[in-house]
């Protein structure tokens, strides 16, 4: 069965309190931004109050020539996985098959007691026992002293880098692994920093999606299917594409860097990678966000409580800021479970409200739900290096378009 690519009840923007001249502006930076080569396509989306009040597409799907892009084109969305993975792991936290304060040994012994590695003085470094074990909580909110991103100790970085975990790696040679085989090589390595001490972005996401295997009894592509994709109708969504709907998949403008070859798209990989690994479209990722904007519920399907969800977009660092991109800790938002939250009105250089909340993927994808506007936004294209910029670029052009 195809899937369907009604995105719902539509609405004129001024019915909803937006105003159309403003949203053109959205028009404006895609057509000049594919015209001039800077983005190869994108789709963009505006939902407020229950309805669709704009939809923008912009591009080709195959760079230079293809395809006009559709509503229904299918991206890399990358870390926009996590927050999958994240409400995942509420479901079985909701089922008591997990305990966000469980020690990840429970579940994956060789993480148990590993050592942590610190800097000295002289410029050195040295190895020392871990206060404690990391949690499962620490994975979903990067304060579990696995990296392994771009950020970190530089010197644990090339203990990384030795035992060939490179950051967020897509590659048919990274693929032909499996999550546990990840895990193992984790299991040789020390921690970058004490469990729960500051926060650092890395390969946190990858270890989650094992652990909730080993906590489920599914691999977590089943598990996500189950839980997530199929009680929302995300029937685009998956760690890989059919073949029938391959001429959907948008491709980039350039590779992620030169010597990268993307991995086959058309088959299930080995490595399903609960960080980064998914594919979804506007639609699908709408029918997600609507259901964290209903607090767990969507058309009848609860897939959390409210209560779940209130925890997962709620400040979960305090103080424990780490060293990790640049949009951490700064425009006056902290990181939740698997988000970044808004923690006030200002500081912060991005429109937005206190309790919004978004995160984005490597390939420049990005959403952004707003519980006190009753708003969301998504953006969907593939242009490496760019995402933060796009993110609040498109997010600031939404937000200018409100009137009421």
């Amino acid at each position: 069965m195809e899937p369907e690519t009604d995105l719902g009840d539509r609405a004129i923007p001024e019915e909803v309190g937006l105003s159309s001249g403003r949203l053109a502006r959205i028009d404006r930076m895609l057509s000049s931004h594919v015209d001039d080569g800077r983005l190869p396509g994108a789709v963009a989306l505006v939902y407020r109050r229950g309805h669709v009040a704009y939809t923008a597409q912009a591009g080709t799907v195959t760079p230079p020539t293809g395809t006009p892009m559709p509503l229904d084109a299918i991206f890399r969305i990358y870390s926009m996985t996590k927050p999958l993975t994240s409400v995942a792991a509420m479901s079985l936290h909701e089922e008591g098959l997990l305990d966000l304060g469980d020690p990840v040994g429970r579940f994956l012994p060789e993480l148990a007691d590993l050592p942590v590695g610190e800097s000295t003085s002289d410029g050195g470094h040295r190895l020392v026992d871990a206060e404690r074990q990391i949690t499962v909580i620490d994975l979903l909110r990067h304060t579990s002293g696995i990296v392994g991103g771009y950020f970190g100790t530089p010197w644990i970085l090339k203990l990384y880098e030795k035992a060939g975990i490179r950051a967020f790696d897509h590659t048919d040679v990274a693929y032909s692994t499996s999550t546990q085989d990840l895990v193992t090589s984790f299991s040789k390595l020390p921690l970058a920093m004490q469990p729960g001490s500051h926060w650092e972005y890395g390969r946190s996401g990858d270890v989650v999606g094992r652990l909730l295997e080993v906590a489920s009894g599914q691999p977590l592509d089943a598990l996500l299917a189950d839980r997530v994709f199929t009680p929302l109708g995300m029937a685009d969504t998956g760690f890989f594409v059919p073949p029938e709907r391959a001429h959907l998949m948008v491709q980039p403008a350039e590779p992620f860097a030169a010597d990268t070859v993307m991995r086959d798209l058309t088959s299930r990989p080995t490595f399903i990678s609960g960080g980064s690994g998914s594919f979804s479209t506007v639609r699908d990722y709408l029918r997600f966000t609507r259901m964290l904007l209903g607090m767990g519920e969507l058309d009848g399907q609860r897939v959390l409580s409210r209560k779940s969800v209130e925890l997962m977009t709620s400040d979960h660092l305090g103080s424990l800021y780490g060293t990790g991109p640049d949009y951490m800790p700064r425009d006056g938002y902290t990181f939740g479970l698997g988000v970044a939250v808004r923690k006030q009105s200002g500081l912060s250089e991005v429109l937005g409200s206190a309790g919004d909340y978004w995160w984005l993927g490597r390939g420049s994808t990005s959403f952004f739900v707003d519980p006190a506007e009753d708003l969301i936004g998504l953006f969907m294209t593939q242009k490496y290096w760019r995402a933060r910029h796009y993110q609040r670029v498109f997010k600031n052009l939404v937000y200018q378009a409100v009137i009421d």
